[in-house]
């Protein structure tokens, strides 16, 4: 039986970070450990401070973890980030400075020259830049971003069609 990876979703109360959990929470190599939101869900059950939006019940299990505060202290080393731009610049490059791997749904990293912007299917390749990042040489930790949700669709189809 193959050892989860724990993880944790920094920004876990908003949509994208309920989305994460739904998908991770049974996922085969992770295991969530680790929640963290604003100061203002911060110290409270998940359950308590989470309108849970999705199709799926939450999960009985996060329910009843407590949010812990946004910042890298108590968190694992896989970070699942879904926090607003913003918040973002702030917290993500503390995480990696902390040895975290970042992977990041934000658009604030999402220029920036050494932060792969991956989507796998398509250039898996660019995680090389990886090594690039000072974090990485310092801490071994790092960011990776995903793509625009409204590009995903049509770069996954545009793909193949580039490659033939």
């Amino acid at each position: 039986m193959q050892t989860k990876h724990s993880i944790g979703i920094l920004g876990a109360t908003g949509m994208v970070g309920q989305r994460f959990i739904q998908l991770l929470e049974n996922h085969p190599w992770f295991e969530i450990t680790w929640l963290a939101a604003s100061d203002r869900s911060s110290g409270k059950l998940y359950g308590d401070a989470a309108k849970w939006r999705l199709d799926t019940p939450c999960p009985e299990r996060i329910a009843k973890m407590t949010i812990a505060p946004a910042g890298p202290e108590s968190a694992p080393k896989i970070i699942f980030a879904s926090v607003d731009a913003a918040f973002a610049l702030e917290l993500e490059p503390k995480f990696a400075e902390a040895g975290c791997a970042v992977v990041s749904n934000s658009s604030a990293f999402r220029m920036t020259p050494n932060v792969p912007l991956v989507l796998p299917e398509v250039n898996a390749d660019h995680l090389h830049l990886i090594e690039e990042q000072s974090w990485r040489k310092e801490s071994g930790g790092y960011i990776v971003t995903n793509s625009n949700c409204t590009v995903m669709g049509p770069v996954l189809a545009l793909k193949p069609i580039e490659d033939r």
